[in-house]
């Protein structure tokens, strides 16, 4: 991992510390880094709120201000399942302790109290962590698959500094400003009708002027770069569909002709 991933990574496990502080009967799942932060995914009864999320993100201060080390722990799959089965964590800790193939070694991470099933690698101390938040929740499959249980994603961000979580955090406030799906409606761009369909836009003129001088300006610079526009149709035969591959997976929304 780079270092901004190890922090990240580091700031997954002190969510989740905090989270079992606060509500003890919560059963993890994941919690990796991601390109622009970290997440944790959770079972817990008890539908997450926007104050709950202060509520344990002041908790993770206080983990970080413990300045608790993290300590790697090799163990055998045997002692893995035990700690697992120790911890309450079976629900889905044993399912991803499964996922490690035989002979591969096998880690739990420990920072204070807490102990995850972890490959790693993270930073020294918990204290490291001094610039982070937590952003959001959403709901996540567990593994990614619609048949299985929906589980709660705390999602958040860690930066080295306090000064590059501000910036980002700023620049995200930017970008909402600037969300198209806002702007158009302010400015009555565009007009979307339940009867019509969600996602499924209605052009106002004002709209449809952008629209245009948009398409001119895009097929302008295509041709000075030697493209050739061509027209297709909208419609086309079955046997198209099922030689591209398309037809098993789009055949329920596709519209059939009558003879």
């Amino acid at each position: 991992m780079t270092p901004l991933e190890e922090l990240r990574h580091s700031a997954s496990h002190i969510l989740a510390t905090a989270l079992l502080r606060i509500f003890p009967d919560a059963k993890l799942d994941i919690g990796p880094p991601t390109d622009t932060g970290f997440y944790y995914d959770i079972d817990l009864d008890h539908k997450l709120t926007a104050e709950d999320l202060v509520k344990i993100e002041a908790e993770m201060k206080k983990v970080a201000d413990e300045n608790q080390p993290f300590i790697r722990k090799e163990v055998s799959r045997e002692e893995a399942v035990e700690i697992i089965k120790s911890r309450g964590q079976e629900r889905y800790k044993l399912g991803r302790l499964a996922d490690i193939p035989e002979g591969e070694k096998i880690s739990f991470y420990q920072n204070g109290e807490f102990m995850d099933l972890c490959a790693g690698t993270h930073v020294r101390y918990t204290a490291k962590l001094k610039a982070f938040k937590l952003l959001s929740i959403a709901g996540a499959y567990h593994r990614g698959d619609e048949k299985n249980k929906q589980l709660q994603r705390i999602y958040g961000t860690a930066f080295p500094t306090k000064e590059e979580l501000a910036q980002y955090l700023e620049r995200q406030e930017q970008a909402k400003a600037r969300d198209h799906r806002k702007l158009g409606k302010e400015l009555k761009l565009f007009h979307i009708d339940d009867d019509v369909g969600q996602g499924l836009i209605l052009w106002t003129p004002a709209g449809a002027i952008i629209r245009q001088e948009l398409q001119t300006f895009i097929a302008d610079e295509l041709r000075k770069q030697g493209y050739a526009q061509v027209f297709t149709p909208h419609i086309g035969k079955l046997t198209l569909y099922k030689t591209s591959g398309h037809f098993p997976y789009y055949k329920e929304s596709q519209f059939t002709a009558v003879p």
